[in-house]
């Protein structure tokens, strides 16, 4: 298991809040229209560059994680949208804002998921950087949520949240 514990597979109810709540935050928060991709991706998919990570781990009986994946350009793009014209972006607070929306995906997405076996709740989130997509620890054949979002390009959430029946 790696520190961003994201090797299993979402099944689709789960996958499909996720992906709701990372579309309507994008549109929401930002004006930026997204839409799921159909095709199933893999992390060869990303552009080799820097990507920023933020991770949420999604506290419950059976732990799971969600992190939202984005080049570096694209986490830019994205601060320039969401913050007041003329706020200067340097790295710390393009990270804060990838973690802002890392933040609101998973808040989303927990309470389409409410009263469901995949249920939740939720830490901060920690953001990271690697210098490309193959710099991300034991994720190569992992699956994903991704979604295409304009002016960004690909936005991925890497989502491991298995369902929990009480007993």
């Amino acid at each position: 298991m790696n520190e961003f514990n994201i090797l299993a597979i979402p099944p689709s109810e789960a996958a499909n809040a996720f992906q709701s709540a990372a579309i309507t935050a994008l549109q929401e928060l930002t004006q930026i229209e997204a839409y799921s991709e159909s095709k199933l991706p893999t992390i060869k998919d990303m552009p080799s560059q820097e990507v920023v990570l933020a991770s949420i781990q999604l506290q419950r009986q059976i732990p799971g994680t969600m992190t939202l994946v984005l080049t570096s350009k694209a986490a830019l793009q994205l601060a320039a949208r969401y913050l007041p014209d003329g706020v200067q972006l340097t790295e710390e607070l393009i990270n804060d804002v990838a973690g802002e929306f890392a933040n609101v995906i998973a808040g989303q997405a927990k309470t389409i998921l409410k009263g469901t076996p995949y249920h939740f709740s939720m830490s901060t989130p920690v953001v990271t950087r690697a210098e490309s997509p193959a710099q991300m620890p034991h994720v190569t054949d992992a699956r994903y949520v991704q979604l295409k979002a304009i002016d960004l390009g690909p936005v991925l959430l890497l989502v491991d949240l298995q369902p929990h029946v009480a007993g």
